[in-house]
């Protein structure tokens, strides 16, 4: 799965020069929580909806309600957008902009192709593509298995659902923290009752836990 499979298209942007109130007051419109800032159709900031409130006075300021206005309107989203964001491309797969989400401290990337904003990503938009990977919202039951790295457990695994007749609804393997530990494969069936499944797993060798 693609950035381009989940971005959102109808990308709400502003101008450099929209004031702070304004871009407060789009975002409430919107429900959003951050926008694009342009330049001339050139993506030069963005800005979120913490800075804009970062950027308001303090309600303990000595600054008369009118000075208060005055200085809002007077400031504008380039005087705090972060300058020149990160990008990525429609092509990245989605598991590596979540890794890079989570290493850079970003809740969100706008999304670039041939110099132009296509897009915005968001890491709830990539959270909620997993969840559907993963089958969570599916009724079924999951079942943790201990397994080692060799070859053919898979397999074994497979024939064994595929005797029960149980369709499977998403796998995961988790790689040791130590090299010679087994991994953790997670099977979520779609199923009532797993217990015949869990039995003939043990039977096989398998390590349920």
């Amino acid at each position: 799965m693609r950035i381009r499979d989940l971005m959102s298209t109808n990308v709400v942007a502003v101008d450099e020069n929209t004031s702070i109130h304004d871009a407060k007051r789009i975002m409430d419109a919107h429900k959003i929580r951050r926008l694009p800032v342009m330049k001339k159709d050139k993506l030069v900031g963005l800005v979120t909806k913490h800075m804009l409130l970062e950027a308001s006075p303090s309600p303990a300021t000595s600054l008369s309600i009118h000075e208060l206005h005055y200085l809002l309107a007077k400031m504008t989203v380039k005087d705090i957008m972060v300058k020149k964001p990160y990008t990525i491309s429609p092509d990245m797969p989605a598991e590596e902009a979540l890794q890079l989400g989570q290493e850079m401290g970003y809740g969100a990337f706008p999304v670039m192709e041939g110099g132009r904003l296509v897009g915005m990503v968001t890491e709830s938009d990539i959270v909620r593509l997993m969840t559907r990977v993963l089958g969570v919202r599916g009724q079924g039951k999951r079942i943790d298995i201990k397994a080692s790295q060799d070859f053919g457990n898979m397999q074994r695994i497979m024939e064994i659902l595929d005797k029960h007749k149980t369709v499977l609804l998403s796998m995961m393997t988790l790689p040791p923290e130590h090299e010679d530990d087994d991994w953790l494969v997670v099977l979520r069936l779609q199923s009532e009752d797993a217990e015949p499944i869990v039995t003939e797993l043990k039977s096989s060798g398998f390590n349920v836990t």
